[in-house]
């Protein structure tokens, strides 16, 4: 939970947001294990939105694999720490990459925390399919803010310089995203 409230400093105007997070080589470690967190909650709603596609169009609800989705959402969240890395070496601001690395996992992880449970009642509780659209909807378009205020707090670059980032960092992650389960589940 402290994680959380970090994630809300940095992305608000909070001075002592670091305090929030550990910094240190281990405070990595565990940033990138805590993204685990994001494969069950990406997995509920994934159900969620075959279901209710499968319904729709009067057909069987597909058989979910396990294997390619795990490889597409594995992918999608090594797109950050590879684009980022390669955006810092270019530009010079390797000294907060770790910092960035940390901060962001742990925004990614809650994001994905909040979708998750939200899909829990899509899934399970039968919360209208359209609650879990406008839940993921926000989620997509609240990322690419995130990402440019992580940018600009956390590596450090200036606003103009931290817009482009941002918008790198999202369009690739979503080229993974899109590509993978285009190719998994086929077009709509």
């Amino acid at each position: 939970m402290k994680t959380l409230y970090g994630v809300f400093g940095a992305v608000g105007r909070w001075a002592d947001w670091r305090r929030f997070f550990d910094l240190s080589k281990a405070g990595v470690i565990c940033a990138f294990v805590a993204l685990l967190v994001c494969f069950p909650a990406l997995w509920l709603v994934m159900v969620g939105l075959e279901t209710e596609r499968a319904t729709l169009a009067g057909t069987d609800v597909p058989d979910f694999q396990l294997g390619p989705f795990a490889l597409i959402i594995g992918l999608w969240l090594l797109s950050f720490p590879v684009t980022s890395g390669l955006v810092a070496i270019l530009m010079s601001r390797t000294d907060r990459l770790a910092e960035w690395w940390v901060v962001r996992n742990w925004a990614l992880v809650w994001l994905c925390v909040a979708l998750g449970v939200i899909f829990i009642g899509v899934v399970y509780l039968g919360v209208p399919t359209i609650i879990g659209y406008g839940a993921l909807l926000a989620a997509y378009l609240g990322l690419l803010p995130i990402d440019i205020r992580l940018a600009q707090r956390a590596a450090g670059f200036p606003l103009g310089s931290a817009v482009l980032v941002g918008c790198v960092i999202v369009s690739t992650g979503m080229m993974v995203l899109l590509t993978g389960l285009l190719q998994v589940i086929g077009p709509a």
